[in-house]
C-alpha cells in the first residue's frame, strides 16, 4: 500500500494544520487541542517547510524551562530537521522509518518539496490492519471455495 492511499482514506483528507515558526508556543498548544492532533507542521511565509512541533516537544520545553517557554516562538521548540515522505512511498517503508527514528508524524511532500499531507503512526497502523483484514477475508473465501 502507498501513502497516497492512506491520504485518500483519511477523514480530513490530506489537509495539514500548520503554524508559523514565529507564532508563540501557547498558540500552538491551543491549536493542537482545538484540532485534537499531536503535531503541527511549521511553515515559513513563503510556504517552505520549517519544522514540526509535537505535543512532546511542548512538554519537554515546559519540563526544561518552565511555563515561560509557552510565550516563546515555536521555532525554539520545534524539530527543524524534518523527515518527510512522498505519496509514492510504501506503508512498509514508513513503518520502518517511524519505528527506527521513534517518530509519530511524517509530513508528505510532493516532487517540488511542497507540503501535501501528513501521515501519523495511527494512520500507518490502521492501513496495515485493513490490509491484514483483507488478506484474511481472501483466505476465508479461498478455503470456502475449495470445499
Amino acid at each position: 500500500m502507498l501513502v497516497k492511499t492512506i491520504l485518500k482514506a483519511k477523514a480530513r483528507g490530506a489537509g495539514v494544520v500548520t503554524i508559523s515558526p514565529d507564532s508563540d508556543v501557547a498558540q500552538a498548544a491551543r491549536i493542537l487541542a482545538e484540532h485534537r492532533i499531536g503535531a503541527l507542521v511549521a511553515v515559513e511565509a513563503d510556504g517552505r517547510l520549517a519544522g514540526i512541533l509535537s505535543e512532546r516537544d511542548i512538554v519537554r520545553g515546559v519540563g526544561q524551562g518552565g511555563a515561560v517557554c509557552l510565550s516563546g516562538p515555536v521555532r525554539g521548540l520545534m524539530t527543524a530537521t524534518v523527515l518527510t515522505c512522498t505519496e509514492d512511498d510504501t506503508v512498509e517503508s514508513l513503518m520502518q522509518t517511524m519505528t527506527s527514528r521513534r517518530i509519530r508524524h511524517l509530513p508528505v511532500v510532493d516532487g517540488d518539496g511542497r507540503l501535501c499531507g501528513i501521515v501519523t503512526i495511527g494512520d500507518v497502523v490502521k492501513s496495515r490492519l485493513d490490509q491484514v483484514d483483507m488478506e484474511v477475508d481472501n483466505l476465508r473465501h479461498y478455503v470456502v471455495a475449495a470445499r
